[in-house]
């Protein structure tokens, strides 16, 4: 069954990598597999080429059951609210709509439930490595004339491992007290996290901490905090793909998530921001204090999501943390293609775009955002940016600008306006 670890794979790619080999094999039969899924997805605990087999060995089982017509995939984040389990990446492989259908929903399920065989192809064996993996594959149909193929796999960002450091540093304060607010903290450094863990329990709080991005989720889910903390500088899996998964779990979805980053000299990227409320850690712990008292006493409703579009790494980063410290979601973009497929499966209510990237093709993105039909806002961003160039991107669909630095008080004046509404 190929190796069994704990190995990072990029869905999108995988998913790509198996529909391009599945494309040949409908023969001269007229049948198309077609690709619909968001550019943006954790990634899942198996190997490339694991779910590249198992993804592609479906698809072949789909065009091999029907004559005519389009094959879909596409691909989701789900859990299962009745049970609290969950989230996983799902993959749905739908056969086209036709009179056939239910006897073509007969033979899959036939099929799966064959005896295994030594062909990595047939669906028993693509079942039985999903399990061992952690994920399913099941048969759901025929609904609406179209039966489904389901594949499930676990996403990195959910596997809890045995030994990973958890330590619970208690305030001084009674732990009865129903003015103690419960921090959870994700800092992979265990001296720094200890560090922190003990300041932040001599300001008052409650603190669970952990240095395993992997344990966050269990984690929120059974402490139910008031603020969630993930230190940037976290990998396997990165603090930004499990700020993804806790904002698909409907336990955690509501818990607002800040990010820690640690820079040489954070006042200057404040001064070239305008940051009014950076979120750092420096020597210290009052700058970071006084951002989590902003935070939880102003009482921000974590329900607005803004889409970031910024090809720059590090300035990208520095923007989804001024947007967190405001209290929104985000939800980022390094190119437009990726930022219209973001925008059209997790709608925003507001969208930031850099001004260079925004004119590219004749504001090609722009144009793309508002044939979606969302009523999202879109703001595009630069440093210094003219009045003319400001009017143009308006006129191609822009709500409006901004200079950079300007950030904070554009996301206080989006919040005014819903409110108001």
């Amino acid at each position: 069954m190929g190796e069994i670890g704990d190995q990072r794979t990029d869905l999108p790619q995988a998913l790509e990598k198996a529909v391009v080999q599945a494309s040949g094999l409908a023969g001269d039969k007229p049948v198309t597999v077609v690709a619909e899924y968001p550019a943006h997805l954790p990634a899942v605990r198996a190997s490339k080429s694991q779910i590249v087999q198992m993804i592609g060995g479906v698809i072949g089982k789909a065009v091999e059951a029907v004559d005519r017509g389009e094959v879909t995939v596409n691909a989701e984040i789900r859990s299962d609210s009745e049970e609290g389990t969950g989230p996983w990446a799902i993959v749905v492989i739908r056969l086209p709509a036709s009179a056939q259908a239910s006897q073509q929903a007969l033979d899959l399920a036939m099929a799966l439930e064959k005896k295994q065989t030594d062909d990595p192809s047939d669906l028993p064996v693509i079942r039985a490595l999903a399990k061992s993996l952690g994920g399913d594959l099941w048969l759901e149909g025929p609904e609406s004339e179209r039966p489904r193929l389901l594949l499930s796999f676990p996403l990195l960002a959910t596997q809890r491992g045995e030994g990973d450091i958890r330590s619970i540093v208690e305030s001084h304060l009674a732990l009865d007290s129903d003015s103690i607010e419960t921090l959870l903290i994700l800092v992979d450094d265990p001296a720094r996290l200890k560090t922190m863990s003990m300041e932040l329990g001599e300001e008052g709080y409650r603190v669970v901490a952990t240095s395993s991005g992997r344990e966050v989720l269990a984690l929120a889910r059974e402490e139910q905090p008031e603020l969630i903390l993930l230190d940037m500088l976290s990998r396997d899996p990165e603090a930004l793909e499990v700020a993804m998964v806790l904002k698909h779990d409907h336990r955690t979805l509501n818990i607002p998530v800040l990010f820690l980053t640690s820079m040489s000299d954070p006042r200057e990227e404040e001064e070239r921001l305008g940051a009014a409320s950076f979120l750092v850690r420096p020597t210290g712990t009052a700058a970071l204090v006084s951002t989590i008292q902003g935070v939880l006493g102003a009482g921000v409703s974590p329900a607005g999501r803004v889409l970031v579009v910024e090809q720059d790494d590090a300035a990208r980063e520095t923007l989804v943390m001024i947007i967190q410290t405001h209290g929104y979601r985000v939800t980022e973009a390094a190119g437009p293609e990726e930022g219209l497929a973001l925008a059209e499966h997790i709608p925003p209510e507001l969208v930031l775009v850099n001004a260079m990237m925004a004119r590219e093709r004749d504001y090609w993105l722009l144009r793309g955002l508002r044939q979606l039909g969302h009523p999202f806002d879109i703001f595009v961003l630069a440093e210094a940016l003219s009045e003319e160039e400001g009017k143009a991107a308006v006129g191609r669909g822009a709500s409006g600008y901004s200079e950079t630095g300007n950030l904070g008080q554009l996301l206080d004046q989006v919040r005014k306006q819903r409110d108001q509404n």
